[in-house]
């Protein structure tokens, strides 16, 4: 081989040795700490992440009565959709008075339970986080019968007692009694009082001893019907339950032929066929003569059914 051949050669064989050593390296994914290798083979499936879509918070509130009355609680429902993570409360007269986080953006129902214990103009305003999403006024009325109407009434004396019932079913504090009343003569005894108390019910009847009670000169009433009012000074608590107010007059002489009497205003329907109701009774006490005084005897339905335009309030006037 001559010396041309020779260098050829060498020459050929190392460029096929350096060719060998820059060529691409094998194929081997590494990975770390559990990661998924760069590139992804066909037998191998991406994690889709779902996303939930986008949507507007919006709100349904239900109906409330026109009015409430103390004592007498009252459902009012919030339904809130699309509005996760939001926060719901509920502000009367601005006081929070409940609510709760949403965890969802489906469908929420909130029941808010309201007991009002006070009469008034109640402000409630809902809140989802910082905005007001409900603001309304809704009057709350005392417990009993306003109505004035008609010219019927039934005499309370140191002889005759009267007595109406009411209901509650949420703890309230009474501050007051008002009734529409008259005086009957205009000249009374120099001492005579109006006493109106509350008793709790003993089977269908006002009890025997009284909780609280008020009275007043029966010389405050007047010969033409006016609202007077029994003031308790303290508040008076009373839970869930029935109760009675009942209406008796005093004296110093109770062995006189005219006795004083005061008159408290009633409605009806007009029809005197039917029969008394279970919420109003009188008694009609006798005369012991050995005592020189009535004595008590027992509560009786009235002959007919009727409304006495009693009210007691959670309100001193």
């Amino acid at each position: 081989m001559d010396t041309s051949k020779s260098i050829l050669l060498v020459l050929g064989l190392t460029l096929v040795l350096f060719a060998g050593c820059i060529g691409p390296a094998p194929e081997d994914y590494v990975t770390e700490g559990g990661s998924s290798a760069l590139n992804v083979t066909e037998n191998e499936t991406e994690e889709l992440v779902e996303v939930e879509p986008a949507c507007e918070p919006s709100y349904e509130f239900s109906g409330l009565p026109e009015k409430g009355v103390i004592g007498q609680p009252v459902q009012f429902s919030v339904v809130s959709t699309c509005a996760k993570n939001k926060i719901i409360g509920l502000n009367i007269d601005e006081l929070q008075e409940s609510g709760g986080s949403i965890t969802t953006n489906d469908p929420v129902n909130f029941n808010f339970v309201l007991m009002p214990e006070v009469e008034g103009t109640k402000q409630l305003v809902v809140w989802s986080d910082a905005d007001a999403i409900y603001n309304e006024s809704w009057e709350v009325l005392p417990i009993g019968s306003t109505d004035t109407s008609g010219s019927k009434n039934d005499g309370a004396s140191v002889s005759e007692w009267l007595a109406t019932s009411f209901e509650i079913q949420n703890s309230i504090k009474v501050r007051s009694v008002g009734m529409y009343l008259k005086r009957l003569h205009s000249q009374t005894m120099q001492h005579s009082m109006i006493l109106v108390d509350i008793r709790a019910d003993d089977g269908g009847q006002p009890s025997e001893n009284y909780i609280t009670v008020d009275e007043l000169p029966i010389t405050d009433t007047t010969l033409t019907e006016n609202w007077i009012y029994f003031n308790f000074g303290d508040s008076i608590e009373l839970e869930p339950g029935k109760y009675w107010v009942v209406l008796r007059v005093t004296q110093e002489t109770q062995d006189q032929i005219v006795s004083d009497v005061v008159n408290l205003h009633y409605t009806f329907d007009g029809d005197t066929t039917v029969p008394g109701n279970e919420y109003t009774k009188r008694m009609r006490l006798e005369w012991d003569n050995d005592q020189r005084k009535f004595a008590k005897t027992n509560w009786e339905p009235l002959a007919y059914d009727r409304t006495y335009s009693v009210i007691v309030s959670g309100l001193e006037h």
